[in-house]
């Protein structure tokens, strides 16, 4: 008995923030793709069994799986194989398309990848008479041999041990650091490492058990999503049309040398019969014989036995969740396609696919600490086992797949969030979920998983308990080319507008508000209630308020050179307050233009402060000391308290225009106007009114003791040069409220 090739979904991760790694993952489900004319594979020329290279042609397992899954899709392999290091620049460079490699989370940053196709595992490896250690914790102040940018280098790298490492480019090179006494030990991985002992009969001991046991994929380029969902359609109907399974029997020998061993048994148990035989002839020594071959029979039955035991117990680990006893996301997907593929025709019985996520498990472990989550976890799983005909599998971070026939999924949560309140009522937690249909959204689990992780995440934005799969959740062409632009980094066509804002009290434009426009070359005009959001929730909004704080200063030092003084506010999104180093963008800024902290105002929205208050009263009392003070946006609106304006270096409201542009015929959204003017003065806090349209409007801001005003009854947006010369014209100039209107 042998193990079997296990396959699992390699996830999508990157930093990019959570949205777009999820908008890219939808985009991958959505978007139709033509079959490749041919892919170029790399790899590593030293790496066999998986790959090598022999009188200038790739072998190996992986090799042929790549030759197979390009032609299950109607394409053809190539391969180049060099060394590690620099085939990993080829990849991310694009001068190669695909790559198998050990999936990891830091390496789904930088590629896309596909299901895992095989489990290899990484050992020690030292020179005879060599200090036995046992685990990577004993190589700590040893030399280490290890590939550059292999899995091994990048786990050391980032590891609490951090031994001496000797970086080499290829697994070769770390056996001869070892032979030549310029490492102690290597990490490695094992399959490689045996097949080149056994080739080469070099002296190498392997140090402890394997460990470091990660699935295998194909790893793509990140710019090219259409060849990733290609290749693994590809690699999911090799595995479903047995190919993968004749192809890995073949190699099985290489892959699992320990299987090979099963003909030695064979041969052992016929020599024991043949000398049975022969010993039974000698009468005197019939007694002792019949004990000895009855010792190594008993031996060699329980080798057996311990081996399918072993065998057994690796594929129930391979297969199950050790803290949960679900199934893990590779067995879940091959059991639900096994069934797909068995009950095509006639559809005789709809099926589900549930996505279940605990909404509530970082602030159990934020409260009560990772062992109460875990607890949590641990109890919505042991109900998940209790469902009829399903199948549950758990993802991680409180994530849930459940495979069942299609129901009502709002009765089904009720349901578990019943048995958990009874079970243990310490033990609740609030979870959200989101279900995609077979064969209504898709005919393979894959596919399936997507939608009902979209839906899931959908519930999630919309706040509702569970949401069934629709085509419209699916970004919109726009949003995808909004988010490829951005994360290429080729944006074109941004450019910055300018509004004033008048004093009502001495009757002049003393400062502005710097808005971002796009003029795309080939999209048009984008209107930034469509692609700000996007990026905000998307984490790039980085680009775009880098570079309205440098417009922003840039203007506001070119008006005060020419004796018009104006500070110009700028908006920020609760990612440029937490994610970047907005201190040192402002600060770059100032210094390239030899500006003034009081040349720019930020503008923060309520919702922006409220993310992560303690990270935010951090960065605006550095910002304070810097002399860059901040203004709270659209106030009213959001979801803070009245609390963040005492604990934070607030020096000004910016009253929402919801209530500002019908203040005169609602009373109520007057009297809210006028009581937010009258708290911002006990607090010293300047006011600002937006949306400010009319005449009349302007003169009861006035009255009610309103700072500063802005809208179109002063000014719309105006280009830079317009902005200029606007400013010039009303320099001199103080106007009676009553009078001031932009004709």
């Amino acid at each position: 008995m042998h193990k079997q090739p296990l396959v699992r979904l390699g996830l999508l991760a990157g930093r990019v923030r959570c949205f777009s790694l999820w908008l890219l993952m939808v985009s991958l489900g959505c978007q139709a793709y033509e079959t490749p004319q041919r892919v170029l594979f790399g790899g590593d020329a030293e790496f066999p069994p998986l790959e090598w290279t022999e009188k200038n042609q790739a072998k190996g397992f992986n090799v042929e799986l790549a030759r197979e899954v390009a032609r299950v899709g109607g394409s053809k392999a190539e391969h180049q194989l060099g060394n590690w290091p620099d085939m990993m620049r080829a990849l991310e460079e694009g001068r190669i398309d695909v790559m198998p490699m050990y999936y990891s989370a830091e390496r789904a940053k930088r590629f896309i990848f596909t299901h895992a196709y095989y489990y290899p595992s990484h050992s020690i490896y030292a020179l005879p008479g060599a200090v036995r250690v046992s685990s990577v914790d004993d190589l700590r102040g040893h030399k280490v041999a290890v590939e550059q940018e292999s899995f091994a280098h990048q786990q050391l790298r980032i590891s609490s041990v951090q031994p001496e490492l000797v970086v080499v480019p290829n697994t070769v090179s770390a056996i001869e650091a070892l032979q030549q006494g310029k490492a102690e030990y290597a990490v490695l991985t094992s399959l490689a490492v045996e097949k080149l002992l056994s080739q080469n009969d070099w002296p190498l001991e392997r140090m402890g058990a394997p460990f470091w046991s990660r699935g295998y994929a194909f790893a793509v380029n990140k710019n090219k999503p259409e060849l990733a969902e290609w290749l693994q359609d590809s690699l999911s109907e090799t595995i479903a049309s047995g190919r993968y399974q004749q192809l890995y029997e073949k190699w099985l020998p290489e892959l699992e040398p320990s299987a090979a061993n099963n003909s030695l048994i064979k041969s052992l148990w016929l020599g024991l019969l043949v000398a049975a035989v022969f010993l039974l002839i000698g009468v005197g020594w019939y007694w002792s014989i019949r004990r000895t071959v009855a010792l190594h029979t008993r031996e060699l039955r329980d080798a057996l036995t311990q081996r399918e035991m072993a065998d057994h117990e690796l594929r129930y680990l391979a297969n199950f969740d050790a803290q949960t006893g679900l199934a893990k996301l590779q067995y879940f997907i091959e059991k639900a396609d096994d069934y797909f593929h068995s009950h095509q025709q006639p559809v005789k019985q709809e099926k589900e696919i549930l996505i279940v996520k605990l909404v509530d498990l970082d602030v159990i472990v934020r409260t009560f600490g990772f062992s109460r989550a875990e607890l949590v976890v641990n109890a919505f799983a042991s109900h998940l086992v209790k469902l009829p005909d399903a199948m549950a599998a758990y993802l991680g971070r409180g994530v849930f797949a459940i495979f069942t026939n299609k129901c009502n999924a709002q009765v089904l949560l009720d349901h578990l969030m019943t048995d958990m309140s009874n079970s243990d009522p310490g033990l609740n937690s609030q979870f959200v979920g989101g279900s995609a249909y077979w064969p209504e959204h898709g005919r393979s689990a894959g596919k399936l998983m997507r939608h009902a992780e979209t839906a899931m995440a959908m519930s999630v934005a919309r706040r509702r308990r569970w949401m069934a799969y629709e085509t419209a959740m699916e970004p919109s062409r726009l949003d995808l080319d909004i988010i490829s632009i951005f994360i290429d980094g080729n944006v074109q066509g941004i450019f910055p507008v300018f509004q004033p804002q008048l004093d009502l009290r001495t009757g002049k434009i003393t400062s502005a508000e710097i808005l971002v426009r796009w003029q795309h070359p080939r999209l048009g005009f984008i209107p930034p209630n469509v692609f700000i959001p996007l990026l905000e929730n998307s984490g790039l909004i980085e680009q775009v308020t880098a570079q309205m704080i440098d417009e922003a200063v840039r203007v506001a030092v070119l008006l005060r050179k020419r004796n018009l003084p104006c500070a110009i506010s700028v908006n920020i999104a609760a990612y440029d307050l937490i994610e970047t180093n907005l201190g040192e963008i402002i600060n770059q800024a100032l210094v390239r233009y030899q500006g003034l902290a009081s040349d720019i105002k930020l503008e923060l929205t309520e919702t922006s402060v409220a993310s992560d208050p303690q990270r935010v009263k951090q960065i605006l009392l550095e910002l304070s000391e810097l002399g860059v003070y901040a203004s709270v946006d659209d106030f009213g609106t959001g979801y803070s308290s009245l609390s963040y304006l005492s604990l934070f270096p607030i020096r000004e409201l910016k009253i929402d225009r919801t209530f500002v542009s019908d203040m005169i015929g609602n009373p109520r959204n007057h009297s809210i106007v006028r009581s937010t003017i009258l708290m911002a003065r006990e607090l010293c806090l300047t006011t600002v009114a937006e949306g400010v349209e009319d005449d009349q409007t302007l003169q009861l801001l006035k009255k009610d003791g309103c700072d500063l005003a802005q809208g179109y009854v002063i000014a719309k947006p105006m280009p830079e040069v317009e902005f200029i010369e606007f400013m010039r014209a009303h320099a001199a100039q103080v106007f009676d409220v009553s009078q001031f209107m932009k004709r």
